[in-house]
């Protein structure tokens, strides 16, 4: 169409004698043009979606593995619980770690500890003051307060180190003389020496019984010989049982005698159960008005796990601490023998597996058998932990499985990978 030389439109189309009017729009493009880029805009639209899409599932963190259980969850021991010889007086409890009560006798009304306390002073004392295996520790000064009350504490019948003035006992030997013959002067001086005084670490003692979780537990003395202080045979069992993971704790009460530094005769303890029944620690305690206490705990092996029977035994109505020991020997006796084990998974066989979280697993194998200790009527847990990695090589530990009181490594069955590209592609949510 011809345009004028102002570069506007003529007024009309024109084509031969026919003419129309000219509206001033530009000529239309054809449909079929339209059509064709319409379809382009959408085609390169879906591309950028597409292409954001993939990108932004590629970016996004893959999943935690997570451990899975492979085997039962619990395994549930057959028959009759077990029935243990129980004093007739006073109170008793036997506990398995891992496994749980065994049982106890006597109610639970607080009863006085006598030198059962010690224990409590020993664990507070080291908590503030740990030694290494073998080591004396700081050396530390006997008060002449402490001498002065030896005649005092004699009349009385305590047991005693007999401290003098300025005598000179390094910490280990300390808590030796404390756990092992009971001395009453020595608690005291402990006492002082972490707090300065009495009065100020008997409220550290009964912070520490509350942090235990025992509830039915007052302390008002260092020694135990004060009536006042008073517990009961299932809070022996905690204090115990956290003591005992304290190592020169169960170094120190692993010991039949004490014998001191330098020129004296060594002098035995009250715990004559020590190597038998594969007892390795224990406390007595004994006044008129508590009777016979006595905490005890021991080993045992069943095929092949370590069992730790931690019990206590109190109230006793005998002439000294033998009652309870005693009778704490006829339970020992009796808790080890109703121990029986199953071995749940052979050393190898696939226990547990990793999830990627996105639909792939990875076997994991017992590093050793996995058994499970307990006794007739008792359900025991199974279970698993740890924190896998997203990469592994095989035969490569990422957790345990616990049985119980057994414990055992779980190991990569083959190499532990990420996600493939297609899984973390194709992943919905």
């Amino acid at each position: 169409m011809p345009v004028r030389e102002s570069g506007e439109y003529p007024a009309a189309r024109s084509s031969g004698q026919w003419g129309e009017p000219w509206d001033g729009s530009p000529p239309e493009e054809p449909e079929k043009k339209r059509r064709g880029r319409r379809w382009l805009i959408v085609l390169v639209a879906a591309i950028v979606l597409v292409a954001g899409g993939v990108t932004g599932q590629l970016v996004r963190p893959v999943p935690e593995p997570t451990i899975e259980l492979a085997i039962a969850s619990s395994h549930a021991f057959p028959g009759q619980a077990p029935r243990l010889p129980w004093p007739s007086a006073g109170q008793s409890a036997v506990y398995v770690d891992g496994l749980g009560s065994m049982g106890a006798s006597g109610g639970s009304a607080p009863t006085p500890t006598a030198s059962v306390a010690k224990v409590m002073t020993a664990y507070v004392y080291l908590r503030d003051h740990p030694l290494k295996p073998g080591e004396p520790g700081p050396v530390l000064t006997v008060s002449p307060e402490a001498a002065a009350q030896i005649p005092m504490r004699r009349k009385r019948e305590e047991s005693l180190l007999g401290v003098t003035a300025y005598q000179k006992l390094t910490q280990r030997k300390a808590l030796e003389a404390l756990l092992i013959i009971s001395a009453n002067d020595v608690a005291h001086e402990l006492a002082r020496w972490d707090s300065g005084s009495e009065q100020a670490f008997v409220a550290k003692m009964n912070a520490a019984a509350a942090e235990l979780g025992m509830t039915a537990t007052r302390y008002t003395d260092p020694s135990g010989y004060d009536s006042g202080t008073v517990s009961t045979a299932a809070d022996q069992v905690k204090l115990l049982k956290a003591a005992m993971g304290l190592p020169e704790f169960a170094e120190i009460v692993n010991n039949r005698s004490y014998v001191p530094d330098g020129a004296g005769l060594a002098r035995e303890g009250g715990n004559f159960l020590l190597g038998q029944y594969g007892v390795v620690g224990g406390k007595t305690g004994y006044t008129d008005a508590a009777g016979g206490n006595f905490v005890f705990v021991a080993r045992k092996t069943v095929q092949g796990v370590e069992t730790l029977i931690v019990g206590a035994v109190m109230g006793q109505r005998s002439p000294s601490a033998a009652g309870a020991v005693n009778a704490a020997g006829r339970l020992v006796a009796a808790a080890e023998g109703a121990l029986t084990a199953v071995t749940l998974a052979q050393k190898g066989a696939r226990v547990a597996l990793v999830d990627d979280g996105l639909g792939g697993t990875t076997p994991l194998r017992a590093a050793a058998p996995v058994t499970v200790v307990g006794w007739p009527g008792l359900t025991v847990r199974v279970g698993v932990e740890g924190e896998p990695p997203h990469r592994g090589a095989a035969g490569e530990q990422v957790g345990t499985v616990t049985a119980g009181a057994g414990t055992v490594p779980l190991r990569l069955g083959h190499a532990l990978d990420e996600p493939s590209y297609l899984k973390r592609l194709t992943r919905l949510g």
